[in-house]
C-alpha cells in the first residue's frame, strides 16, 4: 500500500499538532510498531477528521496490525476526501477484493488502471476482480493491459491466458500461455497451464504439442496430480487409452478429494470398457465425501452402462435435481427412462417429437436467390482457414469441421450469421417457460454462440454425440447431394435423433427420430438429444452449419 510522507490538508495546512501526529505515526511504521502507528494516526484523524493523510496512514497502521475491516474503513475516509485519488482507489480496490468483495474492488480497479496507465498492478488487479466476477471479457483486457505495462510479468501471462481460456479463445490464449512458459521455463505450472489449454484442441498437432508441454511439467514436478490428469485426457484424445488410464489413476492417488481427478479416472474407465469398475470408482469417492452433481451424474451413466438400470435412474434423477442444466444427465436418463419404462415416457421427459423444429431460412440480402447464396457459402466452408480433416476426439468421420465458421468473415458467412440470429431470437421469444421441462425450464435471456461447418462426401458422417455446454443445438444444410432423399427408406445422409452411444443399451425404434435433411433448411432441438447423421453412398458433398448457443 503507498503511504505518504507529509500532511497536506484539504484547504490549508493542519494544525501543528495534527502535523505532529502524522510524522509520530510515519516514523513508527518505519520503525514497523503498527501499533503505535494506529494510535497517531487515530488521534490525527479526530483531531482533523478531513485530513486526507491522516486516513492513509492509519489505513497502512490497520493492514499491518491484520485489521482489513478497518484497513477498508480508513480508505473509503480517505477516498471521501479525495475521490479522485488513483493511489487510493487501487489500495481499496485490492482491499476489498482481498476480501472477498470483488463487485465493489472491480470499479475501484477499473477507476485506478484509467488513471495509472503505467501501473500494470492496477489492470492485474482489475483482471483478478472481473474474473472473480466470471466476467471473462473484461479480466482479458485487464490482464492484456498488464502484460503491456509489464511485458516480463508471467502471472499476468498466465492469467490472460486463463481468461482468454474460458472464453474459448484457445489460439489467443495459447500465445499467452507461451509467453509464460518462455518466462518461467523452469516452473512446471507454467508448462501445465499450456497443456491444459491444448488438451481442449482436436487437431493431433496441438494435442502432441500439449503432451510434450505436460511431460515437461511431470519432468519437473513428478507429482503434480493435475498434469497427470491433463495426461490423461490428452492420451486418450490422441488415441492411447492404456497410458490415459495409467495417469488418470495416478492422478487420483495424488488427489484422492479432487473431483475431477475422480471423473477423469471414471470415465478412462468407461471408455476402456469396464464400467463396473468406473461405478465403484464415482462410489468409492462418493463415499469418502467427493460429492458433485457432476460426480452423481457420472455414477449414475456407469450404472447405466453396466446394465443396472433402476439404480442408474435413481442416480441420474438425483443428479439432475441438483443441476437441472447438465445436459448429459438428461440424455443418460431419457435412455434409462426408455429402457425402465418404454419409449412413450423417454419422449415425454425429451421431447423428441415436440422439440425439434425445422425451419426455412431465407438467403441474406445481397445474393441473387438462394442457390447463389448457397454455391458462396459452400465454397466458402471449403476454403474456410480452420477447416480440418476428422480432428482427433470430435464425431466427424471421413469428413472435414471447419473450427468456428464466423473467424472468417465472408459476406456470405456474415449474412448467414444475421439470418440465423434472427431464427434463434424468434424461436427463443417463442418459448414459455416451463419448470417441469427439461428443456424450457432453461430457456437462457442472454446467449453465446459457437458456428462450425461440416463437409462431408460419401462416406462420410458424424457419429453419435450430444451437446454438452450448450442448450439448444441446429443444423443448417448447405448442399445436400442427389444421393439423399425424402423417399429413401434405408434414411441414407439422413440426420437420426434418440440412439445413444454404443456402450449403452440400446432403445426401441420408437424411441428415434429421423429427419431428411434439405437445403435452406434450419433444424432446432435441444443440446441434450443423442443425434447421428447416416453415411450416405454417392457423388455429391453434404455440407452443413451446426451451432451450440449456451446462456451468457
Amino acid at each position: 500500500m503507498a503511504v505518504v510522507s507529509g500532511a497536506r490538508g484539504s484547504a490549508a495546512s493542519p494544525p501543528a499538532e495534527v502535523v505532529a501526529r502524522l510524522r509520530e505515526a510515519w516514523a513508527a511504521l518505519q520503525r514497523r510498531q503498527p501499533t503505535a502507528a494506529r494510535e497517531a494516526a487515530l488521534a490525527a484523524t479526530r483531531l482533523a477528521p478531513d485530513a486526507f493523510d491522516a486516513w492513509r496512514l492509519l489505513a497502512v497502521a490497520e493492514q499491518g496490525l491484520g485489521r482489513s475491516d478497518a484497513c477498508i474503513l480508513a480508505l473509503q475516509h480517505a477516498l471521501a476526501l479525495r475521490p479522485d485519488d488513483a493511489g487510493t482507489a487501487l489500495d481499496l480496490g485490492t482491499a476489498l477484493l482481498q476480501s472477498g468483495d470483488a463487485r465493489a474492488a472491480r470499479t475501484l480497479l477499473q477507476q485506478a488502471m484509467r488513471t495509472l496507465p503505467g501501473d500494470a498492478r492496477a489492470a492485474f488487479r482489475y483482471g483478478t476482480a472481473c474474473y472473480a466476477l466470471g466476467e471473462m471479457e473484461q479480466a482479458a483486457q485487464g490482464f492484456a493491459a498488464a502484460t503491456v505495462r509489464a511485458p516480463d510479468w508471467a502471472e499476468a501471462w498466465n492469467n490472460l491466458a486463463a481468461a482468454l481460456g474460458q472464453r474459448q479463445d484457445y489460439p489467443a490464449a495459447i500465445a499467452a500461455a507461451r509467453n509464460a512458459v518462455r518466462l518461467q521455463p523452469q516452473a512446471a505450472p507454467t508448462h501445465h497451464a499450456l497443456a491444459a489449454l491444448q488438451s481442449n484442441l482436436f487437431d493431433t498437432a496441438s494435442l502432441r504439442e500439449g503432451l510434450a508441454s505436460v511431460q515437461r511439467a511431470l519432468a519437473l514436478a513428478r507429482d503434480f496430480a493435475d498434469a497427470h490428469r491433463i495426461a490423461a485426457i490428452l492420451h486418450r484424445k490422441l488415441g492411447d487409452p492404456q497410458r490415459a488410464e495409467r495417469h488418470a489413476r495416478e492422478a487420483l492417488r495424488l488427489a484422492p478429494q479432487d473431483p475431477a481427478a475422480v471423473d477423469t479416472l471414471g470415465e478412462q474407465l468407461l471408455i476402456n470398457g469396464r464400467p463396473a469398475e468406473a461405478a465403484s470408482t464415482y462410489e468409492s469417492a462418493l463415499t469418502r465425501g467427493v460429492d458433485t452433481p457432476v460426480l452423481r451424474r457420472q455414477h449414475g451413466i456407469a450404472l447405466l452402462q453396466d446394465g443396472r438400470t433402476g439404480a442408474a435412474l435413481e442416480a441420474l434423477d438425483r443428479a439432475l435435481r441438483q443441476a437441472t442444466d447438465d445436459q448429459r444427465a438428461i440424455a443418460h436418463l431419457g435412455v434409462a427412462t426408455a429402457l425402465e419404462h418404454g419409449a412413450a415416457r423417454a419422449d415425454a421427459l425429451l421431447g423428441l417429437h415436440r422439440h425439434v423444429h425445422r425451419i426455412a431460412l431465407p438467403a441474406p440480402d445481397g445474393f441473387a436467390d438462394a442457390e447463389a447464396f448457397h454455391r458462396a457459402l459452400a465454397d466458402d466452408i471449403r476454403h474456410h482457414s480452420r477447416q480440418r480433416w476428422e480432428p482427433a476426439g470430435l464425431a466427424a468421420r471421413n469428413a472435414y469441421l471447419s473450427g468456428d465458421l464466423l473467424a472468417d468473415r465472408t459476406a456470405a458467412i456474415a449474412g448467414f450469421e444475421q439470418r440465423l440470429r434472427a431464427a434463434i431470437d424468434a424461436f427463443i421469444a417463442g418459448c414459455r417457460r416451463d419448470p417441469d421441462d427439461p428443456f424450457l425450464r432453461n430457456v437462457p435471456r442472454d446467449y453465446v454462440l459457437h458456428v462450425w461447418a461440416t463437409q462431408a462426401a460419401e462416406s462420410g458422417y458424424i457419429d453419435t454425440h450430444i451437446h454438452e455446454e450448450s442448450w439448444l443445438s441446429g443444423a443448417y444444410y448447405v448442399t445436400v447431394p442427389d444421393a439423399i432423399g425424402p423417399e429413401d427408406p434405408t434414411h441414407a445422409g439422413w440426420i437420426e435423433f434418440g440412439r445413444p452411444y454404443a456402450g449403452l443399451p440400446a432403445v426401441e425404434a420408437a424411441a428415434l427420430r429421423l429427419e431428411c435433411p434439405r437445403a435452406g433448411d434450419l433444424l432446432l432441438f435441444p443440446s441434450y438429444l443423442f443425434h447421428r447423421t447416416l453415411p450416405y453412398r454417392g457423388d455429391g458433398e453434404r455440407i452443413s452449419v451446426s451451432f451450440d448457443l449456451a446462456a451468457a
